[in-house]
């Protein structure tokens, strides 16, 4: 992933010293304080970067305008040294890299790091179709909005000219691993390729099981920022500890005696060689050939292993290796809304809203800045939408949002006698939906208490 393996193969005051985020810079100090080149080589290199930069500002201001904003000018300059750090990064060793700087220059450094940001670019664009073809049919709000909203609107706002390293978008749901090191595309591609790992491991198992597995660690998983690669993994590894069958991924109460009398009275670095050999079990018994994902659950298993050091210590192993949940029909489900926008923001959004030409740019609007029931059902009564944007719009809210908003409306009918073409179409949108999926809605309605 990224250019990390590059990293290990430098000299020792390379992989200690140089950034990801300021690749070209920490190289240029340490080629000043090593000696590594000459004064006039520097110099040369100080006076084209500037030269650039004022080649940058041109093509910004259009040649309209000398007078730039000093925060403008200082983004500019960082987005041209990472776009230069990105094409030094692809070679393996600190000589290679003064050649390239002694014998190039920076603008053709410049063109080079600037198509490689192209390319990755591409590259992952074609990740993140595969990832939405393939994703893991789960009701989690952060992992489904972080792939169809989030991530796609980085690709929509990156601007690889003046703003090559920063990382728009709004990447909610949470990897295991996640290497914060990188930034922009490099980021991006990183995320999209560890994401594409954890569900690789996740596909080994039946959804349903997944599911379930969801629900055991919390109910209400639909809101929770939760990792579900972290909770099938630990659940797969206890199985295997166990000796059982990978099939279901329950772990009953008698299971957690088993592991806590195979576990219980080893030392951290005893329990770190027991879980690696445990973790080395279970992907062979998923006959996982994939050496990178092998690589990454071994990396995952060492961090989990504080996590189940500390379960055991205070006896609550039930908190890591989780069992489904047992339903009670009777249990009710109390939903604490989410934080209101002020009015001066709800209102600036819902002109954006309205300005909007296309549902789609509508719908990330709405996925990105609204976080509470009660502005959706505002943004809603706003007349936002019209005719089929309100179908196309239910049809992006997760499971849990219908269920609160069918909640909402139930509400909304018995004290309002007159009518909201928002709630006609909701009602269509909900008929639309299958027997069973409508059975869902009105039995976990009936369960949920606003607050």
């Amino acid at each position: 992933m990224g250019k990390s393996k590059n990293i290990q193969k430098y000299s020792f005051s390379i992989e200690n010293n140089v950034s990801q985020e300021y690749f070209f810079k920490d190289i240029l100090v340490i080629c000043y304080e090593k000696k590594l080149l000459d004064d006039m080589s520097l110099n040369r290199i100080s006076y084209e970067r500037i030269e650039i930069l004022k080649v940058q500002l041109k093509y910004y201001t259009k040649d309209e305008s000398s007078s730039v904003m000093v925060e403008v000018v200082e983004s500019i300059m960082q987005c041209i040294d990472y776009t230069m750090g990105i094409y030094l990064k692809t070679f393996d060793s600190i000589e290679l890299i003064i050649e390239e700087l002694k014998n190039l220059s920076l603008a053709y450094i410049l063109k080079m790091g600037h198509d490689l940001i192209k390319k990755k670019t591409v590259e992952s664009k074609k990740l993140l179709d595969k990832i939405h073809d393939n994703k893991l049919k789960v009701d989690n709000y952060s992992y489904n909005d972080t792939i169809d909203y989030g991530i796609p609107l980085f690709f929509k706002e990156y601007e690889d000219c003046f703003a090559a390293h920063e990382t728009p978008g709004s990447i909610d749901y949470q990897l295991y691993i996640d290497n914060m090191n990188y930034i922009g595309i490099e980021y991006i591609n990183n995320y999209l390729e560890t994401l594409t790992l954890e569900n690789e491991f996740c596909y080994n198992f039946d959804i349903y099981e997944i599911n379930e597995l969801l629900k055991g660690y919390d109910i209400n998983c639909e809101l929770l920022l939760i990792n579900i690669f972290e909770l099938v993994l630990i659940n797969a590894v206890g199985l295997i500890i166990c000796g059982k069958s990978l099939k279901n991924l329950n772990i009953n109460s008698i299971d957690r005696e088993q592991i806590s009398n195979k576990l219980g009275k080893l030392s951290l670095e005893e329990l770190e060689g027991e879980l690696l050999k445990y973790a080395k079990r279970c992907c062979e018994s998923l006959e996982i050939k994939n050496e990178v994902l092998i690589d990454y659950i071994r990396n995952s298993t060492l961090k989990i292993t504080s996590l189940i050091n500390k379960s055991i210590e205070l006896n609550k192993l039930e908190t890591v290796f989780i069992s489904f949940y047992e339903d009670n029909d009777n249990e009710f489900i109390e939903y604490i809304d989410g934080k209101k926008l002020s009015n001066p923001v709800f209102r600036k959004l819902i002109r954006k809203i309205r300005e909007c030409s296309s549902i789609q740019d509508k719908v990330a609007l709405i996925k990105n800045n609204i976080k509470s029931l009660e502005d959706l059902a505002d943004m809603l009564d706003a007349e936002c939408l019209f005719e089929d944007e309100y179908i196309i719009c239910f049809k992006s809210l997760s499971q849990m949002e219908i269920i609160l908003l069918s909640k909402y409306v139930s509400n909304l009918s018995l004290e309002n006698e007159y009518e909201r073409e928002w709630y006609f179409e909701f009602t269509k949108y909900i008929l639309s939906l299958s027997e069973k999926e409508q059975v869902t809605i009105i039995n976990l309605k009936e369960r949920i208490h606003l607050i």
